[in-house]
């Protein structure tokens, strides 16, 4: 499952090009991103603050027309060296035999949010303040909407319900609305009760006066606080030529990681002059600090915290069509080797 995001977003690139390696000093790093919302911070940040080149990389970042799917195709066809997906998209594929590995945490939280109406609000008597159980049991009876029906957000809506006591199924209503831009109109318009989005949009809301931020999940919730929620995947076999490139790839990353948890502001100012010239400056910087502690780690991944995303995708009625064991994964399904090699000393 996927943060859905950034509503004022400009794709990199409306479909990927075939480039050749640069004929240059700078080595070229081709990444497909399965969605261009801000959650792939660590992207974000490294292209803003151009920590690729001091590792003799240019990195090509492109938005791929058909999402996840559509970036490990390029992955597996050999067109990008490494893909940014969800890592449900990526299970499902090494599920049906395709030799994929995560080798990077782009971000290590859950970054969705529910947002509610002032009407919900005012029918239930519910606040930001008031403890989780009474948030959620909130959500009866709710209209959320939603870019797509089946997807990320109403999983999330729905597994919120039943961590409420609620009912999935029937004790929350789902509505296709489009876009985050239409979704926020719709709560506007008071046509929906609440969306499940991820920063900037609770903030967005917040500042019209159309919604309030009620749940945070990987805030509220331990089991969504600490997992790979999006990820980097290279393809298998990882000869030494792709291992040196994932490896300064990483290293880019942690640096522009390390930036945005230590100089927030700056790399958030940045991001927004270089690709969201159109977008709230404060709502790009609030973003930021509130996803920020889902880079600290400097991409790396541990059996917990993979376990943790297992268990989500299970709760969630996620079916990989295939077992996965957290611990014995490791250094086949996922790698902490290019991590550890990057790691800033």
């Amino acid at each position: 499952m996927r943060a859905m995001g950034l509503a004022r977003v400009v794709v990199i690139g409306a479909a990927l090009t075939l480039l050749p390696r640069l004929a240059l000093a700078q080595e070229a790093v081709r990444i497909g991103l399965g969605a261009p919302t801000l959650s792939f911070l660590p992207i974000w940040s490294a292209r803003a603050l151009d920590t690729f080149k001091p590792q003799g990389l240019t990195a090509t970042v492109v938005a791929l027309p058909g999402g996840d799917p559509s970036a490990l195709a390029a992955l597996d066809a050999g067109d990008i060296e490494l893909a940014a997906v969800g890592p449900d998209a990526m299970l499902r594929a090494v599920a049906k035999g395709q030799p994929f590995e995560i080798v990077y945490s782009l971000m290590s939280k859950v970054t969705l949010q529910l947002v509610v109406s002032p009407e919900l609000q005012k029918r239930t008597g519910v606040k930001p303040s008031d403890p989780l159980a009474k948030r959620l049991a909130a959500m009866k009876g709710a209209l959320v909407g939603t870019t797509a029906l089946a997807g990320a957000q109403e999983i999330a809506a729905r597994w919120l319900a039943a961590k409420g006591g609620l009912d999935p199924k029937n004790d929350v209503k789902v509505a296709q609305v489009g876009n985050p831009t239409a979704i926020q109109a719709a709560l506007e318009a008071k046509r929906i009760d609440a969306f499940v989005l991820s920063p900037p949009e609770g903030y967005l809301a917040e500042k019209s006066g159309t919604g309030t931020v009620l749940v945070s999940l990987g805030d509220d919730f331990p089991l969504l606080a600490s997992q790979p929620y999006l990820v980097l995947v290279a393809k298998k076999p990882i000869g030494p030529v792709t291992a040196d490139l994932i490896t300064r790839t990483a290293k880019a990353l942690q640096q522009a990681s390390a930036a945005a948890v230590s100089k927030p502001d700056e790399t958030a100012d940045a991001i927004q002059k270089q690709f969201f010239a159109k977008a709230d400056p404060q709502a790009i910087a609030t973003a930021l600090k509130i996803m920020r502690n889902g880079v600290a780690n400097g991409g790396k991944i541990d059996a917990q915290g993979m376990q943790n995303a297992l268990t989500f995708a299970q709760e969630t009625g996620t079916n990989f069509g295939k077992e996965f064991d957290a611990k014995a994964s490791e250094g086949d399904l996922w790698t902490n080797h290019f991590v550890n090699a990057a790691k800033i000393k």
